[in-house]
């Protein structure tokens, strides 16, 4: 009986084992025997058959089963590698996978190019009016500036005898508040004249007086004075004076406007 040699693990000696074939030959001769002296009353035993004399060839195919083996020979079988039998059918698909966890976040692109900016858009509606803002606190008083009055005088001046009333004194101012004083001296050379004075804020009488039966060759003095507002700019402050009978004249004639606040 041939047999193989085969090195155990970890060792360096070598161990002979029988080949699958020549185990299979003399199991199955063993039973074709066996049955044979069963047969014929123990004539011929397993042990009368020389090593060898019974070959594979000798043994009908299909005459061993796997039932007739022994544990240990099947397991002596199984340990072999026999002859690759021949491919099986496809398998039948399996159940579709469980879904795989979302991927991580790719990397944000690179920017695009800026276009051209777009038409500007229709002006929107005015929004209302916000509410007013408290009152802030008051300032400091400034210091009281410097008045300074505004004045004009004149001499001798005609008066003719029953003509229109003749500006004896006359000053322009800008507008403003203002305390007016106004003075002349007046003269007749009649006896028992009457002479009248005015006093006007452009064509506005703001003063007057009135003289009447004066001695003869008399000079009297005359003033006038008021407080008056003038809206425009420059206005006339002005003293017109008239005699009624014989001619006169004024003299010594001021005009002074005070401005106030």
């Amino acid at each position: 009986m041939m047999k193989r040699a085969v090195r155990a693990p970890g060792s360096q000696q070598r161990r002979w084992w029988p080949t699958p074939p020549i185990v299979l030959a003399g199991v199955a001769i063993s039973i074709a025997l066996g049955g044979t002296a069963v047969a014929a009353s123990g004539l011929v035993n397993a042990g009368d058959i020389a090593t060898g004399a019974v070959a594979g060839r000798a043994i009908r195919n299909g005459a061993v089963q796997p039932k007739d083996l022994s544990t240990a020979t099947l397991a002596l079988l199984e340990g072999g590698q026999g002859v690759s039998g021949a491919k099986g059918d496809p398998g039948s698909g399996g159940a579709p996978g469980s879904g795989g966890a979302p991927g991580s976040n790719g990397a944000n692109g690179a920017n695009g190019a800026n276009g051209p900016n777009g038409a500007n858009g229709a002006d929107g509606t005015n929004g209302t009016n916000g509410v007013d803002g408290a009152k802030g606190t008051d300032g400091t008083n400034g210091t009281n500036g410097t008045i300074a009055p505004l004045s004009a005088t004149k001499g001798l001046t005609a008066l003719p005898t029953a003509s229109p009333p003749t500006t004896v004194v006359e000053l322009a101012v800008p507008a403003g508040h203002y305390v007016v004083l106004a003075k002349t001296e007046l003269s007749h050379t009649g006896a028992g004249d009457s002479v009248e004075c005015t006093l006007k804020a452009g064509a506005t009488t703001i003063d007057q007086i009135a003289m009447k039966t004066l001695p003869a060759l008399a000079a009297i003095p005359a003033s006038l004075q008021a407080v008056t507002t003038t809206a425009t700019s420059p206005t006339e402050l002005s003293v017109q004076c008239s005699v009624l009978v014989a001619n006169g004249s004024a003299n010594f004639s001021s005009l002074i406007a005070i401005p106030t606040a």
